[in-house]
């Protein structure tokens, strides 16, 4: 009887056990399962930062001045470069026989503003140097081209320099859109151009000059860099910076001669 009674005490005691050690063990599984699951969501979130735009074969580098608006210096490998952005120009703001040239500063300013002592990513193209020794490349800030941002913002315009266009279409397209809105350097008709900037944002003297106005005739008619008659009436925002290639009296002569009006 007694015998029996201590053996009832042990598989009790057996059933105890068993029932804690499973518990145990089912405890550390779901903290461990959550433990992965913690891990995998923070992988996902990491991932969802990235750019998937930005090429992989970048090079790590920190700016430490800014030049001018398409040209910085920076420290790469324990060395300082000079770095000119590809397949942009933006108006100069040193350049000994130019000097300052409208937008100049407002596109050295924006650089200096956004590059300054940031670390960025530099993409080269097929040529890597220019003939002056500076690295070329498209610069990437936090996953966005900053090249890109400048013609954007009409503070650059497109400059095509073979062998590196491996962004022309896209630039191209980008620079049409800011050049329709009449943003920056596009706000002062043909100031940008193929060649470069018009010193005094007007078209190139014509080799004919326009006959003087007739009294009262102040209507300016001016041919774009696109090839487009526009006329600038006297109260027009651009119309004292505007070369006259014809003079009209009314905005109805103007208009019959081919020319639409000025937005500005």
């Amino acid at each position: 009887m007694l015998s029996k009674k201590k053996n009832k005490h042990y598989l009790f005691l057996i059933f105890v056990s068993v029932f804690f050690i499973s518990s145990f063990l089912v405890g550390c599984d779901d903290l461990s399962n959550k433990s992965s699951i913690s891990t995998e969501s923070s992988k996902d979130n990491l991932t969802s930062h990235s750019d998937s735009n930005m090429p992989k074969n970048t090079i790590s580098a920190k700016v430490t001045r800014v030049v001018d608006g398409d040209t910085v210096k920076v420290t790469l490998k324990g060395k300082e470069e000079t770095v000119r952005m590809i397949l942009i120009d933006t108006p100069e703001t040193k350049h000994p026989r130019i000097g300052v040239q409208t937008f100049g500063p407002e596109a050295s300013d924006f650089t200096k503003k956004m590059l300054t002592n940031k670390n960025i990513q530099l993409e080269m193209d097929v040529q890597e140097r220019d003939q002056y020794g500076r690295l070329l490349a498209y610069i990437w800030l936090d996953g966005t081209m900053f090249n890109r941002i400048l013609i954007e913002k009409g503070l650059a315009r497109v400059a095509i320099f073979p062998p590196n266009t491996k962004y022309v279409d896209e630039f191209n397209s980008i620079q049409d859109k800011a050049r329709q809105k009449e943003i920056g350097i596009w706000s002062i008709e043909n100031y940008a151009t193929d060649r470069g900037y018009n010193s005094n944002g007007q078209a190139p003297a014509s080799s004919k000059s326009p006959k003087p106005p007739a009294s009262g005739c102040k209507i300016k008619g001016n041919i774009n860099s696109k090839g487009e008659k526009i006329y600038h009436l006297p109260n027009g925002q651009n119309y004292q910076q505007t070369k006259a290639e014809s003079w009209f009296c009314t905005e109805n002569e103007a208009k019959k001669a081919g020319y639409r009006k000025s937005q500005r």
